[in-house]
């Protein structure tokens, strides 16, 4: 027969409660924010006839005299924080797909057993055709020259 699920303290606890407390956090800073439009009208917003792109790239290289609007910055901060945001989510998903067994790291495409054995096959030839031998094969596998 098995039993309910049981609450584990110590150590186990603290990292579901940081969690919890952050999604509060998250949760109490966008309930009290006010998401009112923006308009031209209330000051806020860009020109139809500017690219938002070519702003932020203008600001992010330094070109001032080049922006036709000021006040970017704020938006490139916001841009390279996700961008690093993004870098680290990926760095973590590299570190978590890696796989290891017995200790040891295991190439993704890597095979092992009698059908892999690399007896009567040709190295491949990365280089258009040239063999360390000296001799040239075409790509369609015709004669050596």
């Amino acid at each position: 027969m098995t039993t309910g699920p049981k609450l584990r303290l110590g150590k186990t606890l603290v990292p579901g409660l940081l969690a919890v407390g952050l999604f509060g956090v998250m949760a109490l800073i966008t309930l009290n924010t006010a998401f009112e439009p923006m308009t031209t009208a209330a000051g806020a917003g860009f020109p139809s006839d500017v690219s938002i792109t070519a702003e932020l790239g203008y600001a992010l290289f330094g070109f001032d005299e080049l922006q036709t609007i000021g006040g970017t910055e704020p938006f490139l901060a916001a841009v390279l924080l996700v961008a690093v945001a993004l870098d680290a989510a990926l760095d973590a998903s590299l570190v978590l797909a890696k796989r290891e067994e017995g200790g040891e790291p295991v190439s993704a495409l890597s095979s092992t057993g009698e059908a892999s054995s690399d007896e009567g096959r040709e190295p491949a030839v990365a280089d258009g055709g040239n063999r360390s031998d000296g001799s040239f094969r075409t790509q369609t596998g015709g004669e050596n020259r």
